[in-house]
């Protein structure tokens, strides 16, 4: 059913006066019939429902305007030029002067002028009012920003000159080891004389390392039991993994598990279990440093938990069988050795696996681990995973990714430090004469 098209006296005027505001006329004229017309007619009817007059539409503005045209054009014609219909006056004002306009004619207001023009008022002071609290907020957001964005400056240079400053101390302390290793006092096998100074020093230490030895404390046999458990348990899970390890590419070989699905468990199970070592310097029911134990598992737990479990990219890494290879090899020997140290039976074969393998299995293990940082890093970098940044409210910003390039960084200065201190353990254990053979080397590992 057709809407009908019933006009009150405020909404006729109102269309007058939007007619006369925008020459409509001229746009009526200029316009072709049809499209081009309707559009003005659409014109009409956004205005009149911006000033609150929103019942009317184009099609209803088209029917009203040609109504209003005929009424005035008929009783202009039987009253012999005066047209006496309603809304006659401003429907001169309209179509008597359509092509000449007077630029100072006063225009005949509507009856609710004064409420538009408050209503214009009002609009226009808001507008001003948040263009200027908009402008006002966007200079205190800058500033801010500006603000905390030196602050994170600040803090980075804090960081990257204490970062230096440790990469100097342990270059140096990496160039005093060196020392201590390479420049040891110098045989001549020609003459078989030696320093009898350096000799006496020499024999003084090995004789104060052999009585703090001694003076270790004897755990209870409950430790000691607990303690054989624990190493000979973790030999059978490291020795289970390196069984997976090389069934993976030997008798599974194909299978569609990648590797990190097919020992995955084992690795985390028994890894994990070796922060039990840090429980175990803390108590001192080993005579292990609590710093260093604490540093080397963390960083085993690190690459596996934070590295390799946290990242899909960290599984598919080339290093990981590298480090899972010389990992399991390591594991074995060193808690064996352990375990078959507390009951005073250590074969001299283990004795020197322990204190030889490292010379390769360390730069496998590391570059493994590197290389699962480094696949890893390009999926945090993408998805800035377990990262806080800055604004917010607690001022503070976290990036894991630039914790996993400094750890990595850190391998530079500490790994060498670690496998030179592996050789000196190696030189002090099997470095005996041949003659002193088998019983010094067993005595000085206890």
């Amino acid at each position: 059913m057709a809407k009908r098209n019933v006009w009150s006296g405020e909404e006729t005027m109102e269309l007058l006066e939007i007619i006369k505001e925008k020459n409509a006329m001229e746009l009526f004229a200029n316009s072709a019939r049809g499209k081009n017309e309707m559009n003005v007619y659409k014109m009409l009817e956004d205005e009149m429902k911006r000033n609150g007059f929103d019942g009317k539409d184009a099609s209803q503005i088209y029917h009203k305007w040609k109504n209003l045209k005929r009424s005035f054009y008929q009783t202009k014609k039987m009253n012999k030029g005066r047209a006496t219909c309603e809304f006659s006056e401003e429907l001169a004002e309209i179509l008597d002067q359509t092509y000449h306009p007077k630029k100072e004619a006063p225009v005949k207001r509507r009856s609710n002028n004064q409420s538009k023009t408050v209503r214009s008022q009002i609009i226009s002071k808001l507008t001003k009012v948040q263009v200027e609290n908009s402008e006002e907020f966007a200079k205190k957001y800058n500033e801010l920003y500006d603000y905390e964005f030196k602050l994170y400056k600040r803090k980075e240079k804090e960081q990257v000159a204490l970062f230096n400053q440790m990469i100097e101390q342990s270059k140096a302390t990496l160039i005093e080891r060196c020392r201590q290793i390479f420049l040891t006092p110098v045989v001549d096998e020609s003459t078989d004389v030696v320093d009898d100074s350096n000799v006496v020093e020499i024999e003084t230490t090995q004789i104060n390392i052999e009585s703090s030895e001694m003076a270790a404390k004897e755990p209870s046999p409950i430790v000691k039991a607990y303690l054989i458990l624990y190493n000979g348990a973790q030999v059978l899970g490291w020795s289970y993994m390196l069984y997976q390890l090389l069934a993976y590419y030997t008798v599974d070989k194909g299978t569609d598990k990648t590797l990190w699905d097919y020992l995955g468990f084992t690795v985390i199970l028994f890894q994990n279990a070796a922060l039990l070592e840090i429980v175990h310097a803390f108590t001192r029911i080993v005579p292990s440093n609590p710093v260093i134990t604490t540093f080397q598992v963390l960083s085993r737990v690190m690459v596996v938990c934070g590295v390799v479990m946290a990242t899909p990219t960290g599984k598919v890494s080339p290093g990981l069988p590298l480090a899972i290879l010389a990992w399991s090899i390591t594991e074995i020997i060193r808690y064996g050795y352990y375990a078959l140290n507390l009951v005073d039976a250590v074969p001299q074969l283990l004795i020197f696996l322990r204190y030889t393998t490292f010379i390769a299995l360390y730069p496998i293990g590391v570059t493994g681990e590197l290389l699962c940082f480094y696949w890893a890093q390009s999926h945090v970098a993408e998805t800035k995973q377990w990262s806080v940044e800055m604004p917010n409210k607690y001022n503070f910003t976290f990036s894991y990714f630039y914790l996993l390039w400094m750890v990595m960084l850190l391998y530079i200065p500490l790994f060498p430090q670690l496998y030179l201190h592996m050789f000196a353990q190696r030189k002090k254990i099997l470095g005996a004469a041949p003659s002193g053979g088998a019983a010094s080397a067993k005595q000085k590992a206890k």
